[in-house]
């Protein structure tokens, strides 16, 4: 495992994390179930035990995550007698509502309640990296620092920031000093200079999720297409995506590498990756993703031949198209 500071907080975090939304069981939001395969309780816990046993540090959990909170019951569950090896991050502001409804609301008043939810069902006394899950309001941004500060002071967060992909709603909250630590997008085809620059600037903490594009980047699916079953969330939308136009990645590919490794070094290189989480279900694939570690730094021509790629997908309306729908339909994962 590779550690890495993350930005000004100086803590030295795994450069691989966990992402917990596929651990934390079955939820529907506004009559609509997520469909994805059902990982059980015992199951997940195990995962997590063998994510530390090949030195994974970090976990990111969010409150929406399972029916009613489950994900943070899980996580809470499996960090029993070994929190003090992790670094536990959630999310707060957006959640399931008790009809099932989707609730997004993360108003200064919310963050004291959201956040004693949290460590309950977390099981703990505090949070490393406590994160907005949904974007507030510029004129909520000062009230609920001072939020986020009272708590810092209180011992129950350590860190405090937001998940996503908006880098002008990132730079207000920067130059607020409102934020320390982001959670945003970045892979292959996803890639937001101006937010990077963000977090460069001003030294923030860079987790980056979304490294496979939901599977389009991660190689199963570029010769043989995933079956999707009805009532999976995903099934609108896969259908019309042409997966294997993916694969002419595989001609950048380092001889005896797979298209993970390849995927996650790329992210790796950037000054701005501190760490990437992950939402692999099984323990196989975090072993793979440690694969990306054998790999060097791909070289100048390699990073152009990415752009390059990257310039000639984004002009297909399709996957446009097909992005935004996923980003709409999957609102509670790492975002």
């Amino acid at each position: 495992m590779e550690y890495r500071i993350l930005g000004g907080t100086n803590l030295k975090v795994s450069a691989i994390a966990v992402g917990t939304w596929q651990l934390s069981g079955p939820i529907n939001l506004d009559g609509k179930a997520d469909g994805f395969p059902v990982l059980g309780r015992e199951q997940a816990i195990r995962l997590i035990h063998a994510c530390e046993d090949l030195g994974i540090n970090l976990i990111d959990a969010a409150e929406i995550y399972g029916a009613m909170g489950e994900g943070e019951c899980r996580v809470g569950a499996a960090l029993q007698d070994r929190r003090d090896r992790w670094f536990v991050s959630s999310k707060f502001g957006l959640r399931q509502g008790t009809q099932g409804e989707r609730v997004i609301n993360c108003r200064p008043e919310t963050i004291r309640t959201s956040l004693e939810g949290s460590l309950q069902r977390l099981q703990t006394d505090y949070l490393d990296f406590y994160l907005y899950h949904s974007p507030p309001e510029s004129t909520w941004m000062d009230a609920g620092k001072d939020v986020l500060e009272t708590l810092k002071q209180e011992g129950k967060i350590r860190f405090y920031g937001i998940s996503t992909d908006d880098d002008q709603l990132l730079e207000q909250l920067a130059r607020r000093h409102a934020v320390e630590v982001v959670l945003f997008s970045q892979s292959l085809l996803t890639h937001n200079p101006k937010l990077m620059e963000v977090v460069q600037t001003y030294n923030l903490g860079g987790m980056v999720r979304g490294v496979f594009e939901a599977g389009l980047l991660s190689g199963k699916y570029f010769h043989q297409k995933q079956q999707v079953s009805r009532d999976d969330i995903r099934q609108s939308w896969w259908d019309s995506v042409a997966t294997e136009r993916y694969a002419v990645y595989e001609t950048l590919i380092p001889e005896g590498f797979s298209m993970s490794a390849f995927a996650l070094r790329y992210v790796l290189d950037f000054a701005t990756t501190h760490t990437v989480v992950l939402g692999s279900k099984t323990i196989s694939e975090y072993q793979n993703a440690l694969r990306a570690f054998d790999l060097p730094p791909l070289d100048a021509n390699t990073h152009q031949a990415v752009t390059q790629l990257r310039q000639t997908i984004q002009k297909q309306p399709l996957k446009r198209r097909v992005m935004n729908r996923l980003k709409r339909l999957l609102p509670m994962s790492n975002r």
